[in-house]
């Protein structure tokens, strides 16, 4: 009769030992809840069939556009860097009807993430094409030239620069126009879309004006 209390005895010890055990599941559960790393941003594209002019986009050209340039680069892309001139061109051609977008497409490394995260830092401070035009001069350095130098070198308040890098207001916007642009089917950079057009790898000016002037024609 003495094993009745023995057995009672020892479903109280499991008893306590699975508490104990469901306690520290529990607790360790919320320490990695609290200690997890924040979610990325989701971005829905389904279903684009066109890139989209956001208001946070970096744009120059025409006011008032007949036609909308989308340019999907990458700073470290070389061939980027070379296309442009050609791009330049076409806006200097057409300077009441032409507006062309810049897209992020920073898919050749991180270094090409931060790169386009600080250009757009420089552009909340009225210089994103002229930084611009220093990541890409100094392509060859992207990852170990120190993207304050070129802030200072446009008299840029280098505080709120790094603010700004820090923040993770401008990775949000550089990955927003990655997702968009691999909605779409982009693959490769340069990649200049006009109209319904996709002009993939760096185009001569008359091969985008063979694309371009055709849609000014007719009014698009």
């Amino acid at each position: 009769r003495a094993a009745a209390p023995v057995a009672m005895e020892r479903g109280r010890v499991i008893a306590i030992v699975l508490s104990l055990g469901i306690l520290v599941v529990l607790a360790y559960g919320v320490d990695v809840w609290r200690n997890r790393a924040p979610a990325g941003p989701a971005f829905d594209f389904s279903g684009a069939i066109r890139p989209a002019e956001f208001a946070e986009s970096p744009s120059r050209g025409a006011a008032n556009p007949r036609v909308v340039l989308f340019e999907y680069a990458d700073f470290a892309c070389s061939h980027c860097a070379e296309y442009q001139g050609a791009v330049g061109r076409v806006l200097a051609s057409h300077p009441d009807d032409v507006r062309l977008v810049w897209k992020d497409f920073p898919f050749l490394s991180q270094a090409s993430k931060d790169a386009a995260a600080a250009a757009r830092c420089a552009g909340e401070q009225g210089k994103f094409w002229e930084y611009a035009n220093w990541l890409f001069a100094n392509q060859s350095g992207l990852g170990s030239v120190p993207f304050e130098s070129g802030a200072a070198s446009f008299g840029l308040s280098t505080e709120r620069f790094t603010a700004c890098l820090a923040d993770g207001r401008m990775q949000a916007l550089v990955e927003r126009d990655f997702a968009e642009g691999r909605a779409l089917g982009i693959t490769e950079t340069p990649t200049l879309v006009i109209g319904d057009v996709a002009l993939a790898g760096a185009q001569t000016f008359e091969e985008v004006e063979r694309v371009l002037v055709p849609l000014l024609n007719n009014g698009n």
